[in-house]
């Protein structure tokens, strides 16, 4: 198996496969991007490709190599990790031990075989041919029906939990997939869906795991229009975007991302030319989802509906993403049609209309001057008690101005009264509560380090990011910090010879000290020093004084017990080992 993971390993590049979801820039050597794994504004994820290692600096401090960013930001488990690697490599694993065989993989079969026993329903079942001629009368064609995978669910109560228990598997597991439900009080199940169009849903690698499903036919006025997947081992609704499998590469080429609301209107948007639109799975819009989109791009323009549902979507979504700093458009389609209307409407036109998505500020104030006219001073503070928190939050002071007397003009006052009440009215100017939730969750702070930790760690980073020879170092006695990893580096380094080579000392360090060398590699990018040796020694300096003020510290603590317990037989000694210290202490300060 090590033999396996290492061929993978040399096969594959960590900058490519984490490229694929993280927008990195060249740092030098290395590469930077914000970390995937919290909310930062401000870049502290690298990737070395020399080491083939990545590191968060940031707050959640996370690291390691290609597998550990696969397993964690896809949420999988080695084994996983391992297949998808090794099929992208092009190395064919010899033989799979069946106790490693995961719960996830488990559930990822089971949804790939409901997935495709619902397509074949919707070519061969009398009522699923019905079903695909609607959804050709929707607008949809042959291909892009087979592209996205729909199917036909049955009226049938437990016809797919009988296909799945007749391939060997347990109707308590097909319950944890999502696919059944349990009767109350009795050990019976039955299928979650029924009667209905089912929309598959995708992780980023293309498989199956969750379903959305349409109601079709007879009880289109009993039951919920639509029906989604319970949050499963596999499918978390609220980290989950329909369609970005399809969609993350022209994301990332388009540098913008199109989000609309529903399954329909993302697949006719796909097949009308907007290749790079995305939907909200199952659920409002959520600062996970704006998380992971952000991966790709910055530049996020909303399609919602323009009912008052839509709308509201819309408001709160503009909120969310303006505090994960998007910038944000809004498209408002002719007719008030949704997406999947109007490309059956008017096809090919789409992607036109998208470049005509409004700025944020103009959808607000089209949007509060169609429902108030300035008129009365009572609607004259209606909108401005709606428009003046939306101007707060832009942050060039330019573009504020401008909308100051934008909204002065309209409201035919004075700007100075504008201004007046902007900062008067303080409403609005706190950050949605739930944008708290990925730092939550995905952030832990690191405790403080010790000091004589920060100037040692930095020390190491010198060394190596300037490939300094060893003997500045030499000389210097690391025991008293022992305890500490960079004191252990450091005594490792002591014994190489020669010139400095990097590879070399990197090949002999034991592998209990590897990962804190990349680590430190990886810190090393992030500052520019105008004079290494120079900054090597005051590193030297500021540990001999750290470690001299801890010794002193002692001295007086054993003292000061002494003379409570009236035992002074080595008061002299340790005076003048005070003494001696505090000396050298001295000579320090004029250095």
């Amino acid at each position: 198996m090590d033999s396996q993971i290492n061929e993978i390993k040399s096969r594959i590049d960590v900058v490519e496969v984490i490229g694929g979801y993280v927008r990195l820039q060249k740092a030098g050597a290395n590469w930077r991007a914000n970390c995937p794994f919290h909310n930062e504004r401000t870049p502290s994820f690298m990737v070395s490709p020399s080491r083939q290692v990545w590191r968060c600096f940031g707050s959640c401090g996370e690291g390691g190599d290609v597998f550990s960013f696969l397993m964690k930001i896809e949420g999988i488990e080695f084994v996983d990790a391992l297949k998808i690697l090794a099929q992208k490599a092009g190395v064919i694993l010899k033989r799979e031990d069946p106790k490693l065989k995961s719960e996830r993989r488990k559930y990822c079969d089971i949804s790939e075989m409901a997935a495709g026993f619902f397509e074949k329903n919707l070519e061969t079942a009398a009522v699923g041919k019905e079903a695909k001629k609607y959804l050709k009368e929707r607008g949809l064609k042959d291909e892009t029906i087979k592209e996205f995978r729909l199917g036909w669910a049955s009226e049938s109560w437990d016809e797919l939990l009988n296909f799945l228990i007749a391939k060997g598997y347990k109707a308590a597991d097909v319950e944890k997939a999502g696919l059944a439900v349990k009767k109350q009080n009795e050990n019976r199940w039955f299928d979650r869906f029924r009667g209905r169009i089912i929309f598959p849903i995708f992780d980023l690698h293309g498989q199956p795991i969750g379903f959305g499903g349409r109601i079709f036919k007879e009880n289109a006025d009993k039951e919920a229009k639509y029906l989604n997947s319970p949050q499963t081992f596999l499918y978390d609704k609220s980290k989950v975007l329909y369609g970005l499998n399809f969609a993350k590469q022209e994301i990332r080429r388009r540098e913008k991302c199109v989000l609309v609301e529903g399954y329909m209107d993302l697949i006719m948007s796909h097949q009308d030319g907007l290749k790079h639109c995305v939907a909200v799975s199952g659920t409002a819009l959520t600062p996970f989802q704006l998380a992971i989109l952000k991966r790709y791009s910055d530049n996020l323009i909303l399609a919602f509906d323009m009912d008052e549902a839509g709308q509201k979507a819309a408001d709160r979504g503009i909120d969310l993403a303006r505090n994960l700093g998007f910038n944000i458009r809004v498209l408002i389609l002719p007719e008030g049609k949704d997406p999947a209307d109007y490309a059956l409407s008017h096809p090919c036109r789409l992607e036109t209309e998208a470049e005509t998505a409004k700025p944020i500020m103009d959808y607000y104030f089209e949007k509060v001057f169609n429902k108030f006219k300035a008129d009365s001073a009572e609607n004259k503070k209606e909108i401005a008690k709606i428009l003046l928190p939306q101007i707060r939050q832009i942050p060039n002071q330019i573009e504020q101005a401008h909308w100051i007397a934008e909204l002065a003009g309209r409201l035919g006052v004075r700007e100075e009264v504008v201004i007046g009440e902007l900062k008067r009215n303080r409403e609005g100017n706190d950050v949605p509560s739930e944008i708290d939730e990925i730092t939550r969750e995905t952030a832990q702070k690191s405790p403080n380090k010790p000091r004589e930790e920060v100037f040692g760690d930095h020390l190491v980073s010198l060394l190596l990011k300037h490939n300094l020879h060893f003997d500045v170092i030499r000389d210097f006695d690391f025991s008293p910090l022992k305890n500490f990893t960079f004191a252990l580096a450091l005594e490792h380094f002591k014994k190489s010879d020669g010139e400095f080579n990097y590879e070399k000392i990197y090949r002999d360090t034991p592998d209990h000290l590897k990962n804190y060398l990349n680590k430190i590699e990886l810190e090393s990018q992030n500052f520019e020093i105008k004079d290494p040796l120079l900054e090597i020694k005051s590193c030297f300096t500021n540990l001999r004084r750290h470690l001299l003020d801890k010794r002193m510290e002692e001295i007086k603590i054993i003292l000061g017990q002494a003379e409570k317990s009236k035992a002074h037989g080595q008061d002299a000694e340790l005076m003048v080992r005070f003494q001696r210290l505090a000396s050298e202490r001295q000579k320090l300060e004029k250095i």
